[in-house]
């Protein structure tokens, strides 16, 4: 009889325990998670910050590059006959 108490008694406990696991994962967030969701947030709009630079950058080049390079003229010698 003492063995099927001492049974029950940890099995009670180990239900509460995950059910009190569960409530605890379920519960709102913390203000430190909070703060990592608004960095992380924050991050993300730096890199398409730059992204946006780079991307200015290369139109820049691309359009500096569009207009083909001056030759210089050829030369007026003529060669000597040989």
């Amino acid at each position: 009889m003492r063995q099927v108490a001492e049974l029950t008694f940890v099995l009670v406990l180990a239900v509460s325990t995950a059910g009190f696991a569960a409530n605890k994962d379920s519960s709102a967030p913390d203000k430190e998670m909070l703060r990592m969701m608004d960095f992380l947030r924050e991050m993300e709009m730096i890199k398409q910050a730059e992204m946006m630079q780079d991307l200015s950058q290369v139109e820049q080049v691309g359009q500096s590059s569009d207009t083909p390079p001056q030759k210089p003229l050829p030369s007026k010698r003529k060669e000597a006959a040989k």
